[in-house]
């Protein structure tokens, strides 16, 4: 009766009224009520599973993908397809509310654009014919091409283009929460790795380099605050721009013992850089590894007779990789131009295919000649190169490039695949920074600031989010002009993309925080922060319930944080079990004890500590935390 006058029923209205309509009013309105005032797991679909989920399509099971499907959070629909249930889509739904909060302070605006994309503006950038089998492309009924955005670079552009004509127009930031879509030749750890997947891009155009890289420094300050506000371990590496292009570009990952990118980072300055585009002062004396390193002795006689390894290498034995660097003319009738390309690193070191394409044009290296046959196809070699890494001459300055020539024939292997019998004997050698850097590489930032060698550690992650200073890469083919305040001829804005993994960074998280009991969420994104677990007693449920409203007063928040498990078909400790499962940071036990006590337990999650506090004091022990 309490509770209904505080709802404001009139009761003395419904005491004159009819017995019939009494008995038929009141069950609705206590009902309507009841459902909507507190949260309850009898009426959640939260599918828990004791079940230990190991393995799918013969392939093992990372922790958040079982985690997920354990708690009830998700289900496949299809290979890389997944359906997020409501307590994963409440964990979403406050990711995304942290990164509307953060985006919003520094002057984005939120958009919706289509996800099938009509394939105009990718031809005009080229990406229709370079992003490859990754892309989905269809047709309409009228055989007009599409493409399901795998991102939105071209149909932003477009868009600002048509709307922007003025200096006075910008800057503009504009993003969106949408689907993307990847066909993935190997879909694998659950959101990980998806061919449909949720993320946040975020699209800037300012009118010069200089305004666009204070936009760039804004967003990562943001970025950076979005990652502390979700509480977990993160870096933030120097990166590769990749196939979306630009100049500047930065990788945030979660540090995770699963992740399938290495982060090298300087624990005396802070210098941290992926794995790929990671810069490091390799130890002057050669490592067992590399000494010892047998090569299959296909071009090591080579370069041994050239003398274009330094002596100090002499104890090295080189690894070779290979690749085609082809040439197009543009005579289509006239075939195009192949080079052999060779890298030697040292035995330890893996060949970095992004620098040596960066270093001398785009290719694919393969580790035998016989492997190259297939990248050849029908065309023949014109020449030769051969990339001589740093790490076969470690602590030497770089050295200049310089032409040799084959003594004797030219080997068989060679001659082969050569386009003509007498190709010249004389080729390019070239020195440069070709391998990976690993573990214990000095730091190059340290060295120049400090002139001190201080190694380098390196950490497995997983990217959750990539931002790129693109320039005018878009913009300049698309027509994204604007009039500048000196009146004189349009320029291309200068344009950055921000992207951010929405499900990626919840499959991350659960990475990063979990136990063998269950998922650890970061109270700030857990899909409640507070469970009341109760006996089947009545007079613990009815307790239970007090403790349910004074929670939900003592957090303070619009929409209820809390939830009740009145389930009445478990156990107290089945409950506890699932709530430790799901990962609620607080959970308040109402136990049969209470009835004889007048005490409830009080447990966090994430240290596993417990208080017993007398029922009234709970509101008190919620507001001094400040949750």
């Amino acid at each position: 009766m309490a509770l209904m006058q505080q709802a404001g029923f009139n009761l003395r209205a419904l005491s004159i009224a009819p017995a019939g309509q009494r008995n038929l009013f009141i069950p609705r309105i206590a009902t309507r009520y009841a459902s909507t005032f507190r949260h309850r797991v009898s009426r959640a679909l939260v599918p828990t599973s004791k079940q230990k989920f190991v393995h799918v399509a013969g392939q093992e099971m990372v922790p958040s993908q079982q985690l997920l499907l354990r708690a009830g959070m998700m289900r496949q629909s299809s290979s890389g397809i997944y359906t997020i249930l409501p307590y994963g889509q409440r964990v979403l739904d406050k990711i995304e509310a942290i990164i509307d909060d953060e985006l919003e302070n520094i002057g984005c605006q939120k958009l919706s654009m289509p996800n099938m994309l009509t394939s105009d503006n990718w031809r005009i950038t080229g990406r229709w014919e370079t992003t490859g089998q990754e892309m989905f492309k269809l047709k309409d009924r009228k055989g007009a091409d599409f493409l399901l955005a795998p991102t939105h670079e071209e149909e932003v552009t477009a868009l600002i283009a048509k709307e922007v004509q003025s200096y006075r127009q910008l800057p503009i930031r504009v993003y969106q929460v949408g689907r993307k879509f990847r066909d993935e030749l190997r879909a694998r750890s659950g959101l990980l790795r998806g061919k449909e997947f949720l993320m946040k891009d975020l699209y800037t155009f300012d009118v010069s380099e200089e305004e666009a890289m204070k936009t760039y420094d804004e967003v990562l300050l943001a970025y950076r605050r979005i990652m502390e506000r979700l509480g977990v371990p993160y870096a933030v590496a120097e990166a590769d721009t990749g196939n979306i292009g630009g100049t500047h570009s930065h990788e945030f990952h979660i540090l995770s013992r699963v992740g399938e990118d290495s982060v090298l980072s300087c624990a005396s300055c802070g210098y941290t850089s992926n794995e790929e585009r990671a810069i490091g002062i390799i130890p002057t004396e050669p490592t067992k590894a590399a000494t010892k390193f047998r090569n299959s002795a296909q071009l090591p006689k080579w370069i041994e007779s050239l003398d274009v390894v330094p002596r100090s290498a002499v104890r090295i034995n080189p690894k070779i990789q290979f690749g085609i660097l082809k040439k197009y003319t543009t005579d289509e009738i006239q075939p195009e131009s192949c080079t052999l390309v060779a890298v030697a690193t040292s035995g330890d070191r893996d060949v970095n295919g992004i620098k040596v394409s960066k270093a001398i044009g785009k290719m694919e290296l393969v580790e035998t000649l016989e492997e190259l046959k297939a990248l050849l196809g029908e065309s023949k070699v014109d020449d030769m190169m051969l990339c001589i890494d740093q790490s076969l001459y470690p602590g030497q300055v770089p050295l200049r490039p310089k032409n040799v020539e084959i003594s004797g024939s030219v080997p068989d292997e060679i001659s082969a695949i050569a386009r003509s019998e007498n190709m010249s004997k004389s080729f390019k050698v070239v020195y440069g920074d070709y391998h990976n850097c690993k573990s214990g590489d000095g730091c190059p930032h340290c060295l120049v600031t400090k002139g001190s060698m201080e190694p380098m550690g390196m950490t497995r992650a997983i990217e959750i989010g990539h931002t790129f200073m693109l320039g005018t890469k878009y913009s300049q083919p698309l027509n994204a002009l604007f009039m500048p305040a000196t009146n004189q001829d349009p320029e291309p804005m200068q344009m950055g993309c921000y992207g951010l993994g929405i499900t990626r960074l919840l499959a991350s998280i659960i990475e990063a925080s979990h136990d063998r009991k269950g998922i650890i969420w970061p109270t700030s994104i857990a899909p409640y922060r507070v469970v009341i677990v109760t006996s089947e007693d009545e007079g613990c449920t009815t307790a239970a319930e007090e403790v349910y409203d004074m929670v939900h007063k003592a957090l303070d928040t619009r929409s209820s944080d809390v939830i009740i498990d009145d389930r009445a078909e478990t156990t107290l400790g089945f409950k506890m079990k699932d709530a430790e499962l799901i990962g609620y940071p607080w959970m308040v036990v109402v136990g049969k004890g209470f009835l004889r006590t007048g005490l409830v337990e009080v447990q966090q999650r994430e240290t596993g500590e417990k208080w017993s506090l007398e029922w009234p004091s709970i509101y008190s022990f919620f507001q001094e935390r400040g949750l």
